[in-house]
Order: C-alpha cells, then structure tokens, then sequence
C-alpha cells in the first residue's frame, strides 16, 4: 500500500480509499486487512439494525482494465463476544469467515456482523422432501414466508429449465432494509440477499434463477443473457402461481414499453435505456420467442442454453437453431435487431 484515506462524511457511505504503490500486472496478487472498531455511525454501523455491514460491493477499482478481472478472497474475524459473523455461502453464524469468489466478478458476497444480543437475528433451518433452505431473519414469521416461497421457487425452477441442474439447497439473508439505506437485493449461488418485503416472491424467484442465469458480459448489453432470462424466469414463476391473466398484464405493459426502445444488441449497457433493455425489452423478446415455440419446447430451448452454458448471442442463435429451426433463429436474430 502507498497511502489509504478515510472520508466519514462521504455520501452515501463513509468511504475508505487505497492507493497502492503500483498497478496489478495480470496474475499478481495482494493482500491488507483493514481493523474497524468504534460506535456506531450512519452507513457503516447502523445502529438501528445493530449491523456491521462489512460490503465491498461499491468500491471503485481503476487499477484493473476490467472489473471482470477481480478475483478475492476476504477473511474476517471478529473479538467481540456479543456478535457473530453470518456466512451466507454455507448458512451458518460464526466467530470467523473466508469469502473467495466463485467466478471472476464485481460483485463482492456482503459480510454481516449481527449483534445477536441486540436484534434477534437469528438461523431458520427448514428441511423438506430433500430440499433445505436456511433464513438469516429477525423475524421468525417472515422466515417461514421466505422459506416457503423458496421452497416453491425450487420445486418450479427444478422441474422446468433447472431439471438436468437441479439445485436442493439455498440460504437466505433476509434483511428489509429502507430501500435509501441498502437498496441491493441480489445471489450468489447458492445464497441470497433479499433486502425486500417477504411478501416480494417474484424478486426472490428472480435472484434464485441467476443460480441457472449468470451468464454474459456484464459490462455491454450481452447481460440480457443473465437478467432478461432471470426476469422472464420471474415471470413463468408469477403465471405458475398467479395465472395467465396476470402474467398477460405484465407481457401487456412490457410491450408497451418495448416499442419505444432501441435494439437490445450493440446498445449501451450504461446509457439511457441499458436497464430497459435487459430487463423489459429482453423479457418481452423471450416471450416471443415462446409464443412462437409453445411452452414445452420453449423450455427445452432455456434447459439446453444452460446444458451448454451460454454465454454469447451467437451462441444463443446457434443452440436455437440446433433445437428448432434455421428459420426460427433468422425471426428471433430480427426480433434482437429491431
């Protein structure tokens, strides 16, 4: 390290900078820990919730040409009696923690200190027909919303798309937090951030998809292949559970907003319309594209792009093409262009 900074009136948190003495040519590796004790302030220690909310998620790293070069590996440790440490990964409280990423990512798997003394926060274990899932919760009702909702999300996900890749485990960190403090709700697999209202099952089903979706670059317009098929999976989820006419009502208003929008590929991913790209005109592709197949061939096509791990366009077409037709590809290529 050549220097470090700590802002504590930086919006919207507190922020500590490190400058290091060189950039990381590729391959090298680093290592600093950072110390924190104190009272509790706004953003870094709520004292509300009683958190320590140790979360790399926002730092800025310019020393990498791409974020999708970082790899990490965090460990923490904790000497005060009265908190424990909240692995989500493998849904246990502990004394000590190691987090290393499963997938080069910018995406940083928060770490929890919970004062259990103080909020309550406590480990729901719920095993049923072969299926666990594990809620870190205040709240002992919400818990079991959060594990039956989940438990439904399995049982649909694992007998459509994920049935050559079913997953029977899952642990949930259920922490409904006002959406100025901490707005991110989001998985890693086979954990979840839920940062919603437990009754929010159609966010739950979609972070629980991305355990199949998490495919494509992040940083163009080709994450369509992560988050419009982790919407739309959403979606089959709200027509499984709530019917076809409230599943027509959202396709009715993603057409809506479909036709006012540029072509999903070749866009910017961080302009005016990225997120309405991937996340309304992509979905509205998709359903489309089942429109024309009908469902059960349709769900042949998502159990194959997973089978295959997608994770181009081109690729995409080419699976299309393999389970339908030359035809259909060329209508579905026009879809993605218009």
């Amino acid at each position: 390290m050549k220097s470090y900074s700590f802002d504590q009136e930086a919006k919207p948190f507190a922020t500590l900078t490190i400058d290091f003495e060189e950039a990381l040519s590729e391959g090298k590796e680093t290592s600093f820990s950072i110390a924190y004790s104190g009272k509790p302030s706004q953003g870094f220690w709520i004292e509300e919730y009683q958190w320590v909310d140790i979360d790399p998620d926002f730092m800025i790293l310019p020393v990498f040409s791409t974020l999708e070069d970082f790899e990490y590996k965090i460990k923490a440790s904790l000497d005060n009696a009265n908190y424990k440490l909240i692995d989500v990964q493998k849904g246990s409280l502990s004394r000590e923690i190691e987090v290393t990423s499963n997938t080069t990512s910018y995406y940083i798997n928060p770490i929890l200190a919970s004062n259990n003394q103080k909020n309550g926060l406590g480990l729901y274990d719920y095993s049923v027909d072969g299926k666990e899932v594990r809620v870190f919760s205040e709240y002992a009702d919400s818990a079991r919303y959060v594990r039956d909702a989940a438990l439904r999300i399995f049982d649909f996900f694992n007998s459509t798309f994920a049935r050559e890749e079913p997953v029977t485990f899952c642990s949930v960190l259920y922490r409904p937090i006002p959406y100025h403090e901490h707005k991110v709700t989001r998985s890693f697999k086979p954990s979840v951030v839920f940062a919603k209202q437990h009754e929010n099952t159609a966010t739950l089903a979609h972070e629980i998809s991305h355990f199949w979706w998490n495919r494509g670059d992040p940083l163009t317009t080709e994450k369509w292949l992560t988050e419009s098929f982790a919407q739309y999976s959403e979606m089959m989820f709200i027509r499984h559970e709530q019917g076809e006419e409230r599943f027509n009502m959202i396709i009715e208003k993603l057409a809506g907003r479909a036709e006012k929008l540029p072509p999903l590929l070749g866009g910017d991913r961080f302009g005016r319309y990225g997120d309405a790209l991937i996340y309304e005109k992509g979905p509205y592709i998709l359903s489309q594209l089942e429109n024309r197949l009908g469902y059960e061939i349709f769900v042949d096509f998502m159990v194959a792009v997973n089978r295959d791990q997608v994770a181009t366009t081109g690729h995409l077409l080419e699976v299309l093409e393999d389970q339908t037709s030359a035809d259909i590809r060329k209508e579905f290529e026009e879809l993605l262009k218009r």
